[in-house]
């Protein structure tokens, strides 16, 4: 007996400890592999089975393949590495993998379709700083359990549609510092329980009026240092559980296409950062969420009865009346631009078109008909229009309806009707004196 014993603790035991793969150091409770920063070129081989937590970054591996892991884990950490290529179904075999790193790898620049096949536990993935430019349209399929997606600081510049419809129970998507130029109507389907999504330092220039339509559970949102000039009237109603918005670092137009975010700024109750006007010109350095309602006093109102922010050409009484004090020399039918995307329309041609969509699917411009009411209204020449830009209240003592009798107002000239009173007099005074001479030398 004391023979086997003997035996018993110089083979069984030490085979137990004999189970860390070389160069790796093994902790109990909870089972934990670390084998960083040892150049491992592959996956080591003799990871016990029951390991819950692997260890395996700052080394030199190159390549993930479908028999790289042969045990059951809940933490996989593979960042900083030389990953090059990834197996589809490389990861089938971690069906209990809770967290997936794959962060820091620059020569990671694409990905198989299924790479991420069998991993419908998985509750977090890094994929930051890896120069990824396109991802496959099925890389996320079935991840139902993913919470927080990293992949910023990539090399992204499309993101297509549906690409993170499976994931429905996603919380955080972190999507900054890539070259994103466009997000699409459909391009956040089905990410209904999202409460942070960062896409700051990127390049977009449009955003879909729909794009939001299903992150109703959205409370921060950072599109700070990108290219917008504008966001559609529809794009903010879509996130009215929003807290935390950056807009900051966007050349800003404050012309007639910021009425509907301006609107909508009036209403929110939110911490946001300033929104500084790059146009047009008179507005330049102005916060667009101070803007007065007056400055947009000359733009159509958006019809209430659409989602598309179309306008209609209903004027306020103050403009109706601002444009009957300021009839130009002559006059003739204005045309007004009727865009699905933005109000657009201005009183006159701007010349300017910006960022609009090129698939015609998504974007469509018509002359609007206007009524007999409208057509009486004198066009207005972008000259006087931006003369007076910014001035209207200024100048405006009272509406027409409520002037007390006989006001005049002095910022503008008499109308015909004052100036017919002169020449009444005159013909009286005329007529009085002519019949003065008449008893005289009759």
């Amino acid at each position: 007996m004391t023979l086997w014993l003997v035996l018993w603790l110089l083979v069984v035991k030490p085979g137990g400890a004999t189970a860390c793969p070389r160069l790796c150091v093994c902790y109990p409770m909870p089972m934990t592999v670390s084998c960083q920063s040892q150049n491992f070129t592959i996956v080591p081989a003799g990871v016990p089975y029951d390991s819950q937590r692997v260890f395996l970054q700052n080394n030199r591996i190159t390549e993930l393949r479908a028999d790289s892991f042969g045990f059951e884990t809940q933490v996989l950490w593979l960042y900083s590495n030389n990953i090059t290529w990834i197996e589809a179904g490389a990861f089938s075999n971690l069906r209990v993998l809770e967290e997936l790193d794959l962060g820091d790898n620059p020569s990671l620049r694409r990905l198989e379709g299924g790479a991420f096949r069998g991993l419908e536990k998985l509750q977090s993935l890094h994929m930051h700083r890896c120069k990824l430019a396109t991802l496959p349209h099925d890389l996320f399929h079935k991840l139902y359990s993913l919470q927080f997606l990293y992949l910023q600081e990539n090399q992204l510049h499309f993101l297509q549609d549906d690409l993170f419809s499976d994931l429905v129970n996603l919380t955080h998507l972190f999507l900054h510092g890539n070259r994103i130029r466009m997000l699409s109507e459909n391009v956040f389907r089905g990410l209904v329980n999202l409460d942070r999504l960062l896409l700051h330092d990127n390049r977009i220039r449009q955003v879909n009026r729909r794009a939001f339509r299903d992150l109703g559970r959205l409370t921060i949102l950072y599109l700070f240092n990108n290219s917008l000039a504008e966001l559609p009237g529809q794009t903010m109603k879509d996130v009215q559980g929003i807290q935390f918005l950056r807009l900051n670092g966007n050349p800003w137009s404050c012309g007639c296409e910021a009425r509907p975010l301006w609107e909508w700024f009036r209403k929110a109750r939110i911490s946001s950062s300033e929104l500084m006007c790059t146009s047009p010109s008179p507005r330049r350095g102005q916060d667009l969420r101070f803007l007065r309602e007056m400055d947009f006093a000359l733009c159509p109102l958006p019809d209430p009865g659409s989602l598309a922010g179309t306008t209609t050409t209903t004027f306020s009484t103050k403009t109706r009346w601002w444009f009957s004090k300021h009839k130009p020399a002559t006059s003739s039918k204005a045309m007004y631009q009727k865009s699905s995307e933005t109000v657009k329309a201005f009183p006159f041609s701007s010349g300017k078109n910006q960022h609009l969509p090129s698939n015609p699917s998504t974007s469509f411009s018509a002359k609007y008909e206007l009524s007999e009411d409208e057509v009486a209204l004198p066009k207005l020449e972008p000259e006087e229009y931006w003369a007076n830009y910014g001035n209207e209240d200024a100048s405006i003592r009272c509406f027409e309806l409520e002037c007390p009798p006989g006001y005049d107002n002095p910022a503008f000239p008499a109308s015909s009707s004052s100036l017919a009173t002169p020449s009444l007099l005159s013909l009286l005074a005329l007529s009085t004196v002519t019949l003065c001479l008449h008893l005289l030398f009759g």
